[in-house]
């Protein structure tokens, strides 16, 4: 019995190509959905009449994403830079609410993330067939 495997070696070249080709529109991809994470998020914060900042908080400058690529991928994290302006404590407050009552006028950036997951699965599905068809 004999096995042929001449056309291994151009398989791992093809497959090389095609992770060096696919790895910055997969980071495109993550970069767009945690934007969209990012943008609920500060809605759900501008939406809160306690939370809404005023005069003290510039939500838009504390709500951030940081996006970083790896050889295998793409990954964001998302959300309130609590460490700025000792405001921190607020952000816990804002969506869980305080022990003496109030505050819980903020979504969990959880539901940020859920509510983007379709349309980022999509994305990365779209993705997958654009590559496969090159």
């Amino acid at each position: 019995m004999s096995v042929d495997f001449s056309g291994t070696e151009k398989l791992r070249q093809d497959l090389q190509r095609a992770q060096r080709s696919v790895l910055p529109a997969v980071s495109k991809v993550v970069s767009k959905g945690a934007l969209n994470v990012k943008g609920q998020i500060l809605k759900d914060f501008l939406s809160s009449k306690h939370f809404k900042g005023g005069k003290s908080v510039n939500w838009a400058s504390v709500i951030k994403y940081d996006l970083e690529g790896t050889e295998s991928g793409a990954k964001a994290e998302i959300g309130p830079y609590i460490d700025q302006d000792g405001f921190g404590s607020l952000v816990g407050i804002a969506i869980h609410g305080g022990s003496r009552g109030g505050g819980g006028t903020v979504a969990d950036p959880l539901v940020a993330l859920q509510a983007e997951e379709p349309r980022f699965v999509s994305a990365i599905e779209a993705l997958g067939g654009k590559i496969l068809n090159e």
